[in-house]
């Protein structure tokens, strides 16, 4: 401190300034989670680099304070603050140093003006304010539960690091991943993996919790798997909230612990744990059918192994997909040594927020339910990948498929204990919080959507299937209001057009003829990211008078509605559907606002960031619409389009 004092302004306010950012840096690297005090390791750490550069330089230079501050400040931007482009972190520290420097020089009104900059920008940078929702639309009303329920949790009682698992209420057993998880434990870092857990990849332990309803009979399971996140920062009870909610409504739930399978500051698998993530939830669901048949067990014949509902959310949602395939596989398909008997009865699967290229194999399921729910602020994964396992989907007629495109939802707010932000420090504060729905009101929207599809597909409610194919345009404060869009798909549908063809007029169900148009092209629709939505869809560029004319081949059988999927980025577009007999005579006629599928993807605090790390700020996006059809028969059908671009997909009549 003696050789601080003694040196000059400058020297002073670059060490003073050094001290705080060293200091604030490592009090915010505490996610690294060596320990409950991991940060003073960190502050350590960048306190002794700085002596000891101070102590090397101070032989060899006139300046060695500020020479050893500006190399300690270019370490920490390169490592610590590496996420965020170095220009803004340079610009941070020179902000910060004024104040200093003119407090050392006491320049009063300097020092106060120097502050008041500090002050706005840090602001700016730190806030945390969120979109403030006022006015809940009565669209998102659910009933309220009537059972009570019961919290359990299962474990082999070895846990570390939680209560909840060191003095489980059911005690249960390892499983041996050795064979299914072909990489490395954890890369280099596989002993410091192994000391936290306390386990390797020979004896991972079935962990979980459970809701289930104090009443009799059965009830169907609902099983959710978390996603990727800090390993340390536990991710299995940020579902509480879902947990207590279905319990109340009828449903056991069931949320279970992979924390083991993510990443931390040790490292992360980088997706090669996405068949241990799916094969590991399979054995949960055999180890609670185990439970049902056990008449010792808190849960002997209470689940009903007829009604499965499996959720995953990011990675999670991956894995539940990938799990959905192995549930019907005999042998494991990367080692066909390991054999596969599960074959659950599983109705329904959700994904919130999935990734879909992680695992090399893009499997197509075959008859099952399926939701997903993305948001429009989500700033780990880029787009709604959700619509690519939709796009591989084939369902009959018993079937449906729906996509959930939430405006100003963020990724980690549907799991509560993930924190507001969808990075960590420092990069989180780049993002654009100002435009982000608050965790509640995410957490009610998700609510909202799993509860309708549930009861959709598990009680055939209709109300329940009305509401998920809406798309809403609706209020949150003052004259501010937010978007829904929902695309689906009933399964059994006669596809007229999907535009998976070489030609762009016919298919083998119909014909196309346009008049009018300014440009019609088949493309192939990719995120903004740059990924393929693996999915064609028709492009039209229209004029006043534009109008398609399908003629339908074959048309015998007669059917109930209509169904397409249209993107649109006008307010005030609209589209009127005629139905025509055989003699081109108008049968019927219906009239379709088009609902403006844009959304403004703008993550980040600066429009350039977006489009730096997303390419571009907008994706296409679809909504699909549902014309019930005249009990008459028809061999037409004529749509007039206003004057706009518009992408057309899946034109498709069913029951």
């Amino acid at each position: 401190m003696r050789v601080v004092k003694k040196a000059d302004h400058i020297s002073k306010s670059l060490f003073y300034t050094t001290i705080i950012i060293i200091i604030y840096s490592s009090i915010n690297t505490s996610y690294l989670n060596i320990g409950a005090y991991s940060f003073l390791l960190i502050l350590g750490i960048l306190l002794l680099s700085y002596y000891v550069v101070y102590r090397i330089l101070n032989f060899i230079s006139f300046k060695p304070i500020s020479l050893s501050s500006f190399f300690i400040l270019l370490y920490i931007s390169n490592t610590i603050y590496s996420s965020i482009p170095i220009y803004f972190v340079w610009l941070y520290f020179l902000v910060l140093f004024f104040p200093v420097f003119y407090i050392i020089k006491r320049e009063i009104l300097k020092s106060v003006i120097s502050i008041l900059i500090l002050v706005i920008i840090s602001y700016f940078y730190f806030s945390k304010s969120q979109l403030e929702v006022e006015s809940l639309d009565p669209f998102f009303k659910y009933p309220k539960g009537k059972y009570k329920f019961s919290y359990l949790t299962y474990s082999p009682g070895e846990d570390r690091h939680r209560d909840e698992y060191k003095n489980p209420d059911i005690i249960s057993y390892k499983v041996n991943v050795e064979e299914i998880l072909d990489s490395d434990w954890n890369q280099s870092k596989i002993k410091w993996r192994e000391q936290f857990w306390g386990f390797n990849k020979e004896n991972i332990p079935l962990n979980g919790r459970l809701w289930v309803p104090e009443a009799e009979g059965k009830f169907p399971i609902i099983s959710i798997i978390h996603g990727n996140h800090s390993m340390q920062e536990f991710s299995d009870d940020g579902y509480n909230f879902l947990g207590e909610f279905f319990a109340e409504h009828g449903y056991i739930f069931n949320s279970l612990d992979q924390n083991f399978l993510n990443g931390s500051w040790t490292g992360d698998f980088r997706g090669k744990e996405m068949s241990t993530r799916a094969w590991h939830f399979l054995e949960n669901l055999k180890y609670l059918k185990m439970l049902d048949s056990d008449s010792t067990s808190n849960l002997f014949n209470k689940i009903d192994f007829e009604n499965v509902i499996i959720i995953g959310h990011s990675r999670g949602g991956e894995a539940v997909n990938i799990a959905a395939k192995f549930n019907k596989l005999k042998r494991f398909p990367d080692n066909g040594n390991i054999k596969f008997d599960y074959n659950f009865d599983i109705k329904g699967i959700v994904t919130i927020a999935p990734t879909d290229y992680r695992y090399f194999r893009n499997y197509r399921l075959q008859n099952i339910n399926y939701l997903s729910i993305h948001g429009g602020m989500d700033s780990d994964e880029e787009s709604f990948f959700g619509i690519r396992q939709s796009n591989r989907l084939s369902n009959s007629e018993s079937f449906s498929d729906f996509n959930i495109l939430i405006e100003g939802a963020n990724h980690s707010q549907f799991n509560s204990s993930w924190g507001k932000d969808d990075s960590g420090f420092p990069s989180k504060y780049l993002l654009n919080n100002r435009n982000i729905l608050p965790g509640f009101f995410q957490k009610k929207l998700l609510t909202f959507y799993l509860y309708n599809f549930i009861n959709f597909i598990v009680n055939e409610d209709k109300s329940s299937f009305e509401k998920l194919i809406k798309s809403i345009n609706y209020p949150i404060k003052n004259r501010k209001s937010k978007k829904i869009i929902s695309r689906f798909k009933k399964g059994g549908s006669r596809i007229l057009h999907d535009f998976e063809v070489d030609e762009i007029l016919e298919s083998k169900e119909s014909l196309i003829d346009f008049s009018n148009t300014k440009k019609i092209k088949l493309e192939p629709i990719n995120f903004r990211g740059g990924k393929e939505q693996q999915n064609n869809s028709l492009y039209i560029n229209s004029s006043d008078s534009t109008s398609m004319t399908i003629d339908i081949l074959n048309n015998e059988k007669q059917y109930k509605n209509l169904i397409f999927d249209i993107s649109n980025e006008n307010d005030s577009s609209s589209i009127y559907v005629n139905f025509l007999d055989d003699e081109k005579n108008n049968i019927f006629r219906e009239d379709i606002n088009v609902f403006n599928t844009k959304i403004d993807l703008d993550n980040f605090k600066f429009e350039y960031l977006t489009k730096e790390r997303f390419k571009k700020v907008n994706d296409i996006n679809f909504s699909t619409y549902y014309v019930q059809l005249p009990n008459k028969k028809f061999k037409f059908i004529e749509f007039k389009i206003s004057k706009g671009e518009y992408y057309i997909d899946n034109i498709s009549l069913a029951n």
